[in-house]
């Protein structure tokens, strides 16, 4: 008979939302090394682990931990007030820090469960979730169809999950740092890219970009300060794009340029698949986007990911140099990388730019949009208000448990990912090449012609835009004579006027004569008026006339030989004038539209504060004035040009698709609207043709990607039955944890398969039903044809959880006893999930941990 080991009670504060209960009697075992395993035995987690005054069970720490994964921004205080209300108790400060501070403890006991299952499923090596996690993406396997990208990925910046710096000279009772992140990048490692661009000298105080400060005010003193060196700086040579360099500087919002310096982390730099599966994470500190965040992620990239990656980026055109030129160039392009712009925000880039490096027409992407990062910071930014004022170790925690949180729900769309872009592709398929087919045979033209009439659009926008070298001298001379025949107009228009005024029975009148008529002295005050006009303009035409001398003098040219406005150097000067100045108006109607599409876009974003879209809301009806302006300027300077350009209305510039017709309009030498790529029809034909490409690239992806995941729940289920069998027959503590994983990992496989099967019966699926064999590795044998049948798992039912009781008047021993019932029945059901779910094995593991 075994012997009962001596106890030491003792009672201590608990909160429990099944029981209400606000105390316990905790039975310490004199054998106990630590309080945290008692505590454990009877449910309850503390949060030290020495001498607790006060715990909470876990599952009420398991019902706050499910609440944060389905709405993040629900904070400690919110989960604090919960429980208040609960037990009838006036909401305490201290509750929050309780709440938070146990929390934390329970997430870090999730994480080391984490690890040691991903130890016993042979998923620990470091960079194993990069290279892993997204099995549409990494799951290569034999005999795959050749695609021109292996991987396609995207970059972004996001300012919205800042940290406020601690004020004045107090110190911060939380200096640790959150290094159990296989999200993040260390800091040392970012900052070895500091370097790699020259840093710049601008003017203004040394400020840090704020989105939400409203300080409108230009400061009057702006001294020289070097910053580090953005995206675009590395690339000393921008022939091409220098429009997208300067697109991207315009579309910036005009509070980023001043700010209020009281943010440490301002905000995250991050990098994910297509499938928005998280790849990393860098924290921008005390500055907006350096070309090190993305340098570093490049980095990480030729480090970790195999050949041919696609990297989709705001700036990909330009970045791409700034890579090469860096020290990264070698791996790079020995890795067969390459970049290209997303496409919302290439639409903002010139049309030279857009032919080459946006998503319509770079081989081999399929119909990706690279907008991936725009999903995921929309959803993320709910954590904004959880993590402003939150310690720098919390708000690492936090946003890798978000992110963590993230991939399981990606993973499990990725089924329905590929299933609708599969549909998506089939019905351009069907419907675009119908009509590509009637365009072709109203235009007379084939593939070929097609073909040719795209690269001689490309060969013609590649110069054009860029102004025609002139004269600087005849410019100049050109421009004083035309303000000086405007001068001269001026001048006899007011000297007319002044004489006019003279009354016919004028008489001169000396200063000592008194005169009390009133109408006299405004006469006499009208006169001066008249009188100060034509002598300002005398003297003003006598200064440019000056000029004109002066510079005729120089230029060698007599006043008998003056050029008028019939002369062929006047008439060939004033032409150019007319040009530039329609050029300059076009600029700016195309930078306000810009603008003005990037504060619209930023609206719309989830989670965006009252603040900043009242300031957005101000600065749209704003621009949309200056809009209105900048094409009354443009109609005017489109007029006077031989031939006349069109006009433009404001239904066209309000679209973003009227962006890539902006460069149709900068061609001031020639009329293309007799070429024939120029055809409103022939455009929308070669735009066709595009478009049934990509959705050809994009059905093979989808073909690939579908028979990678078959393959990787079908060698899943065979890793997790040879694992589970090992660990059982070791007795090991960890055989619960890994069970738990491994069923609820199978039902997602399950519901997986169950989209697999609907892509394998589409009517248009061209790929290779089937699982197959992955490539390098070979996987443990497969017993059977369905992985659901490998473990007896993915149909056992869940673990019943008790139903939260209403709270009532006075929690009573009674109320204890009946919820201890419910755990007895809840334990007859988990009997079926067999030792999983034994609390000495728990015990036994929280043991280990502590």
């Amino acid at each position: 008979m075994a012997v009962e080991e001596a106890t030491t009670p003792y009672t201590v504060e608990v909160y429990d939302l099944w029981g209400c209960a606000r105390s316990c009697t905790i039975e310490r075992l004199d054998s106990s090394n630590t309080p945290a395993v008692d505590f454990a035995r009877h449910g309850y987690l503390t949060k030290t682990a020495l001498s607790p005054s006060v715990a909470i069970s876990f599952r009420t720490l398991e019902l706050y931990h499910n609440i944060r994964c389905c709405k993040a921004s629900f904070s400690a205080e919110a989960f604090g007030r919960l429980l208040c209300k609960y037990y009838k108790i006036p909401y305490r400060r201290h509750m929050r820090t309780i709440v938070a501070d146990t929390y934390e403890v329970y997430l870090n006991i999730l994480r080391e469960v984490e690890k040691r299952v991903h130890s016993a499923l042979g998923w620990d090596d470091p960079d194993w979730r990069a290279l892993n996690a997204c099995r549409a993406c990494c799951y290569e396997l034999e005999d795959e169809p050749s695609m021109r990208f292996s991987r396609l990925w995207v970059l972004d910046g996001n300012d919205s999950l800042k940290r406020a710096v601690t004020l004045s000279d107090r110190e911060a009772a939380d200096t640790r740092v959150y290094t159990d992140s296989d999200y993040f990048l260390p800091r040392e490692f970012v900052d070895k890219y500091a370097n790699e661009v020259k840093s710049r000298q601008v003017k203004g105080p040394q400020i840090i970009p704020d989105v939400e400060s409203e300080d409108e005010d230009t400061p009057e003193v702006e001294p020289l300060h070097e910053v580090e060196g953005d995206p675009m700086d590395g690339s000393p040579d921008n022939k091409g794009v220098e429009q997208c360099v300067r697109n991207w500087k315009a579309a910036a919002l005009d509070d980023k340029k001043k700010a209020w310096g009281i943010f440490d982390e301002t905000g995250i730099f991050a990098s994910a698949c297509r499938h928005s599966q998280i790849l990393w994470v860098a924290d921008m500190v005390q500055s907006g986007e350096l070309a090190k965040y993305p340098l570093s992620m490049v980095a990480k990239g030729n480090q970790t990911l195999k050949r041919r990656s696609l990297i989709g980026y705001d700036i990909g055109c330009s970045f791409e140099k700034t890579v090469r030129n860096s020290s990264l160039g070698g791996d790079f392009l020995a890795g067969r990388h390459m970049f290209c712009v997303n496409a919302f925000h290439g639409y903002t880039h010139s049309y030279d730019c857009q032919v080459k490096h946006h998503p319509n027409v770079t081989t081999g992407i399929g119909l990706e949009d690279l907008e991936t990062l725009e999903r995921i910071f929309s959803a993320s930014n709910n954590l904004a208000s959880i993590t402003r004022y939150a310690s720098p170790y919390r708000r690492r925690q936090m946003i890798h448990f978000y992110f963590r949180q993230w991939d399981e729900e990606k993973y499990l769309n990725t089924g329905s990912f590929i299933l609708n872009n599969y549909v998506q592709a089939l019905a351009v398929l069907e419907t675009d090449r119908d009509a590509l087919a009637t365009l072709k045979e109203k235009l007379q033209l084939s593939d070929d012609d097609l073909c040719s009439l795209e690269k001689e659009e490309q060969e013609f926008f590649a110069t054009l835009g860029k102004e025609r070298p002139w004269d600087t001298y005849a410019i100049a001379y050109v421009e004083l004579l035309q303000r000086l025949q405007q001068l001269d107009s001026d001048r006899s228009l007011s000297t007319s006027r002044f004489y006019d005024s003279v009354p016919s029975t004028y008489s001169f009148v000396t200063p000592s004569t008194t005169i009390s008529s009133n109408s006299y002295s405004a006469e006499a005050l009208a006169t001066a008026r008249l009188e100060q006009k034509r002598r300002k303009a005398m003297e003003e035409y006598d200064r440019v006339h000056n000029e004109v001398l002066n510079l005729e003098i120089r230029m060698n040219i007599s006043e008998s030989e003056r050029w008028t406005p019939a002369s062929p150097q006047y008439k060939e000067t004033l032409k150019y004038l007319e040009e530039r100045q329609y050029q300059r108006a076009l600029m700016k109607v195309q930078k306000l539209v810009i603008q003005r599409l990037f504060e619209l876009h930023k609206l719309n974003l989830a989670q965006t504060g009252y603040k900043l879209r009242t300031h957005l809301a101000k600065s749209l009806q704003a621009r949309c004035k200056a809009i209105r302006n900048a094409v009354a300027q443009y109609n005017a300077a489109a007029a006077k040009l031989s031939p006349p350009r069109p006009p433009l209305d404001w239904s066209q510039v309000s679209h973003y698709g009227f962006l890539d017709e902006f460069v149709l309009l900068q061609d001031t030498r020639n009329d293309i609207r007799d070429r024939p790529w120029a055809n409103t029809f022939v455009r929308e034909a070669i735009k066709l043709r595009r478009r049934i490409a990509r959705a050809e690239e994009e059905v093979v992806r989808c073909n690939v990607e579908t028979r990678r995941l078959h393959t990787a729940i079908f060698d899943e289920a065979a890793l997790f039955k040879a694992v589970l069998e090992e660990l059982d027959g070791q007795s090991s503590p960890l055989h619960g944890p890994v069970k738990d994983f491994v069923m609820q990992r199978m039902r997602i496989n399950e519901r997986l398969l169950s989209k697999i099967s609907q892509i394998y019966a589409l009517s248009g699926f061209s790929g290779c039903k089937g699982p197959g064999v992955r490539l390098g590795n070979r996987p443990l044998p497969r017993v059977s044809s369905d992985p659901s049948y490998l473990l007896d798992l993915s149909t056992a039912d869940p673990p019943v959880s008790p139903a939260i009781p209403t709270s009532s008047e006075d929690p009573s021993p009674a109320n204890a006893e009946d919820n201890d019932d419910d755990d007895d029945d809840n334990d007859e059901v988990d009997d079926d999930d067999g030792d999983g779910y034994d609390i000495g094995r728990f015990v036994q593991f929280v043991a280990t941990l502590s």
